[in-house]
């Protein structure tokens, strides 16, 4: 069996090797983190849910099947984590938790050029704001979109992290684009 790069590492970390825990969780703690934040939007639960993704991870690596990919399942840890604690604390979850600027405020704003003519604030600006669109939307459809496009998960590792079926994941993918579609066209921001 040839083993890829997690794998490897998932084998020193259960012959008792820490360090390649601590590069396992160096390689996984931003994008994990990522996950957690944009779902409950709240900075100190995502720390603190990050830290229990990894120390569940710590307890249960032993019963990792090495015929999957690593990333699969630490999502599916991951994703059931943070499923538990949006129904613990449902009332965080689907309410923003500032003001947001206003997105046609945003369209309007004088962007900032570099020399070379690339305008990074107006990127880093509309990716902002559609990641602000994807917040607003329901959690059923923000956690596989968070998943596809935040993550690069495919749609049958997106069905084995959260257990539906391909077929409803692509469609529930499809419905959340189309969500955010119009979100960003009520906004009066261009869509395509």
């Amino acid at each position: 069996m040839i083993l890829d790069d997690d794998q490897a590492l998932i084998r020193r970390i259960l012959k008792g090797d820490r360090s390649s825990f601590e590069q396992l969780m160096k390689q996984y703690n931003k994008r994990m983190f990522n996950f957690i934040y944009r779902m409950v939007r709240d900075e100190e639960v995502a720390v603190e849910l990050t830290q229990d993704f990894f120390i569940k991870i710590y307890t249960v690596l032993q019963k990792y099947n090495f015929e999957y990919k690593f990333s699969t399942w630490a999502y599916r840890i991951c994703y059931n984590l943070v499923i538990d604690h949006v129904r613990k604390h449902p009332e965080n979850v689907d309410s923003l938790d500032h003001d947001l600027l206003s997105r046609k405020l945003l369209a309007k704003t004088d962007q900032v050029v570099r020399e070379d003519g690339f305008s990074n604030l107006e990127k880093e600006e509309m990716r902002d704001y559609v990641w602000g669109v994807v917040e607003r939307i329901p959690q059923k459809y923000r956690h596989l979109i968070l998943l596809r496009y935040q993550q690069g998960l495919k749609y049958e590792e997106i069905a084995e992290v959260t257990e539906l079926p391909v077929g409803t994941v692509k469609n529930r993918i499809f419905k959340a684009k189309e969500l955010i579609r119009r979100e960003i066209a009520e906004d009066g921001m261009p869509t395509q």
